[in-house]
């Protein structure tokens, strides 16, 4: 498996544990569900109520997605009304999709694009601990984005039920650079050598050696 597997958290275990161990999560309270409404309405119109009512109550749909999202606070929630809002798809997603939404899962598509890239996002270390870097490495292109599929599935299917995502990478510092040495001064022959070839690569005549007389200056003196 790849390296990095060893400082992540347990994915198996968390996906083993029976549901009668897993804590309970109160659901959102009614105040929370209807602000919840309110703005899938405003933000999908028609096909939000349509497909799941106008009314907030605890009752049908809405009592569902209460359920549905427990354990979530008000800033995830928040977090995932700005997804939605960003969004390109015109329809309203399902109960979970939006939790997904919630909880900072990135789409499929976009995952698979930033492992490809090689990209060590949380979200991303953690599909990377279900891939083996050796067969991917060595794999085409459709066994490959097989491989990110499968992973992508497990990773979502632990964050869904509450697994917690590694903390940031920290970012690498720049090294400083190491110190210049002193230009050390030339000594007079080196000089000497370096004005010579100078001279030499531009046409010019070596340094001492006299020009040749002009003709007028023959002339004058015959």
């Amino acid at each position: 498996m790849n390296p990095i597997a060893t400082c992540l958290p347990s994915i198996a275990s968390a996906l083993q544990q029976s549901p009668e161990s897993l804590p309970t999560a109160q659901p959102l309270g009614p105040t929370a569900t209807r602000t919840l409404w309110v703005r899938m309405a405003e933000i999908y119109g028609h096909r939000w109520t349509s497909s799941y009512g106008a009314e907030s109550g605890q009752d049908g749909a809405a009592g569902t997605w209460a359920k549905g999202l427990a354990g979530l606070g008000p800033e995830q929630i928040a977090f995932g009304l700005k997804a939605c809002l960003v969004s390109a798809e015109p329809w309203p997603p399902t109960l979970p999709e939006f939790r997904a939404m919630c909880l900072g899962i990135p789409s499929l598509p976009w995952v698979k694009r930033a492992i490809l890239a090689k990209d060590r996002s949380p979200f991303c270390r953690v599909v990377w601990q279900h891939i083996d870097g050796h067969l991917f490495g060595h794999a085409d292109h459709k066994t490959a984005e097989r491989m990110i599929v499968e992973a992508y599935a497990l990773a979502r299917e632990y964050v869904m039920a509450g697994g917690k995502l590694p903390d940031e990478s920290p970012m690498i510092e720049a090294q400083p650079e190491p110190p210049k040495a002193p230009a050390r001064e030339l000594t007079e022959d080196e000089r000497l050598q370096l004005f010579a070839e100078m001279r030499a690569e531009l046409g010019l005549r070596p340094a001492g050696e006299n020009p040749l007389p002009s003709t007028e200056h023959q002339e004058t003196a015959t």
